[in-house]
């Protein structure tokens, strides 16, 4: 393992060159500055984002950052300042690109996105951040004038998916005037985890570890039904939605009494909840494999991150806590 990681610094360097060529081709004032470059990825991932992470840099200097007439009538510093920084937490790596320029337009972003078909409707229940995360959506470009560096409606979608492709995440943050900080969620290494191992009936799945809060055997009478029908736990005076694995995956097996078989808690990115399954076969590290071809081209499932052939020579689904939650969040 230790063989396969190497630091971020010669990734995040390479960004000089690039806040060099935009700062003089803009006639912008743009310092670099870089923290963290010590930290380590496998490096299958730093070939994956080296990219993205040239064009997100690219657009904080051209998107964010104002002329040094604009900041210093604001009362800013002539030189804008583009930030990177990398930092270990838990089994992922965070890399934030952070610009002390104008921020994000919310109304300008609200506007292309109706343009491009989304309703008024659903904009209004959006969060800030659900709405800043529409950059990232195919030919979403707010930049009126096409130059060299934006303003072509592509970029931002691959980069998501080039994220995406390394189990990543992104995530966006802006205050209009002070600035925006983007959040590249990636995971240590595409190769190795720790999980833990669960039985649905005949069929084996995958946790990783890092994930589960506890496991435990629940009472029936600690079960009831939420406002929508839906199964609920309280555990120390807080509520969590129950999914039961075999009802999500359609799986047949003969434990469906609550007091038979266990309760696993996860914690997500938005929430916790409690994943039902027959019984816990027991830890393991596991080497993770892309699911086949012919599987994502077929059908999108949510909750499915990988699998992984097991001691025994059976495959063991490798489960997704994101998106199982937001596959529960459907059903809910």
């Amino acid at each position: 393992m230790s063989i396969r990681m190497v630091p971020l610094g010669p990734t995040l360097h390479k960004m000089n060159r690039i806040i060099r060529d935009v700062s003089k081709k803009l006639n912008k004032e743009i310092s670099l500055k870089i923290i963290g470059e010590d930290t380590e990825v496998d490096k299958n991932i730093i070939e994956k984002i080296g990219d993205p992470l040239m064009h997100l840099v690219r657009n904080s200097a051209d998107h964010g950052i104002e002329t040094a007439e604009v900041r210093i009538l604001q009362g800013k510093p002539g030189t804008g300042t583009v930030t990177l920084e990398a930092k270990n937490a838990g089994g992922e790596v965070l890399i934030l690109i952070k610009d002390d320029g104008k921020g994000l337009n919310k109304e300008a972003i609200m506007k292309k996105a109706m343009e491009n078909g989304l309703g008024g409707e659903e904009l209004a229940e959006m969060t800030d951040q659900e709405i800043f995360n529409l950059i990232f959506l195919p030919g979403f470009s707010t930049k009126e004038a096409v130059t060299e560096f934006s303003g072509r409606g592509v970029g931002m979608d691959v980069v998501a998916k080039n994220i995406e492709s390394v189990g990543g995440k992104i995530l966006v943050d802006s205050i209009e005037g002070k600035g925006t900080v983007i959040t590249l969620k990636i995971p240590l290494t595409l190769a190795i985890m720790e999980g833990m191992n669960i039985k649905v009936g005949k069929s084996c799945y995958t946790l990783p570890i890092m994930s589960i809060k506890e496991s435990f055997i629940p009472k029936p009478d600690e079960i009831f039904r939420g406002p929508d029908n839906n199964e609920m736990i309280m555990i120390r005076g807080q509520c969590y939605p129950i999914l039961r694995l075999h009802e999500c995956y359609q799986v047949k097996t003969e434990v469906t009494k609550i007091e038979e078989g266990i309760l696993i808690m996860l914690e997500g990115d938005t929430r916790t909840f409690c994943l039902f399954a027959d019984e816990l076969m027991g830890e393991q590290e596991v080497v993770v494999k892309a699911l086949p071809k012919y599987v994502s081209r077929m059908k999108k499932i949510d909750g499915l991150a990988g699998c992984t052939l097991l001691g025994d020579g059976n495959i063991s689904l490798i489960l997704d806590v994101d998106g199982l939650n937001s596959r529960n969040s459907k059903i809910n």
